[in-house]
């Protein structure tokens, strides 16, 4: 639990015992400044004073390296104290100075939370260096956007071996595993990201019914709802239909891939197919002429046009 900022020691001071009259004229305010978590000593804090009626407004020292410091020569009033040291977050807080000695203040920094460990937990990086955990994420991050599968594959196998059962890495770990075709281990990742957080299923079915349809079950799309189908899904869908024979079905499911993206040139291209197969000569050269405007350099653009030639 936090500490409360100042923790006042205060020190009973006997009738005269600072003879010097500067410190009469003065108030004087002595502290130390401590690590919340460890209570060590924390030397070189920026230690700054600031009461906009007094002259000087600002005071500023930096802790010794018993954490302490001492001014003397202070306005009474209410001052503002701000503590910064580099790596620990700033514990801003206030004192009531008075003319003479005032009650020693012990002030506590907390370590600066890394990003990750916020995100993850502290306890997570018990005994592990986050600077360095941070550095390797980054470098499998950078492998994968660069399509260096392997190297970032080992590291995201890596950062797991230390902070197993993260549901992030393991959702990049699968997409790594997805992009070398490595699907039933990918699937594997990305089972285990659902199992660690739920709230993943619906995403993860959906990528799963994809994989197996990169592995030859067309079937699997029939399990994605209809919110979640892409153009790639509805044409694949065509396809499945197709090869079951149900050329209706087929057709209806080009219809709507072509209508997700009506530049798309391979529903049309099966659509005129489908039509071949019923016969429809006029809608089929119809279908085949808009393959060649829309993609006259692909493969199917290729196609439409040879057959259109060939067709009376």
């Amino acid at each position: 639990m936090r500490k409360h900022f100042l923790s006042l020691i205060v020190i009973l001071l006997a009738f005269g015992m600072f003879a010097p009259s500067a410190l009469a004229q003065g108030g004087m305010v002595a502290g130390k400044v401590m690590n919340e978590e460890t209570e060590e000593p924390l030397a070189g804090v920026l230690v700054v004073l600031e009461n906009p009626s007094a002259n000087p407004a600002r005071i500023e020292q930096t802790t010794d390296d018993a954490g302490g410091f001492t001014v003397l020569g202070m306005a009474s009033g209410n001052w503002s104290l701000s503590l910064q040291l580099a790596g620990f977050d700033p514990n801003p807080g206030t004192v009531q100075v008075r003319q003479g000695r005032n009650p020693d203040i012990k002030a506590y920094l907390k370590r600066t939370r890394h990003p990750l460990e916020l995100k993850y937990g502290e306890e997570k990086f018990e005994g592990l260096d986050v600077a360095v955990i941070a550095g390797e994420i980054a470098a499998a991050d950078a492998a994968y956007e660069g399509k260096e599968w392997d190297a970032a594959l080992g590291g995201y196998d890596s950062v797991l071996a230390k902070l197993p059962g993260v549901t992030e890495l393991l959702v990049k770990r699968g997409n790594t595993l997805q992009q070398m075709e490595r699907y039933e281990e990918a699937i594997e990742a990305f089972e285990a990201a659902a199992a660690a957080d739920p709230s993943l299923r619906e995403q993860i079915d959906q990528a799963v019914a994809r994989m197996r349809v990169a592995m030859g079950d067309l079937n699997a799309l029939e399990t994605l709802a209809s919110s979640a189908r892409s153009r790639e899904d509805l044409f694949n869908l065509g396809e499945a239909a197709f090869a079951k024979g149900d050329v209706d079905a087929a057709k209806g499911w080009y219809e709507k891939a072509s209508a997700a993206d009506s530049n798309w040139a391979k529903p049309l291209f099966k659509l005129a197919l489908v039509a071949l197969n019923k016969g429809d000569i006029p809608g089929a050269k119809a279908f085949f002429a808009q393959v060649v405007e829309k993609d006259p350099g692909s493969e199917e653009g290729a196609q439409a046009k040879a057959t259109l030639d060939a067709l009376p």
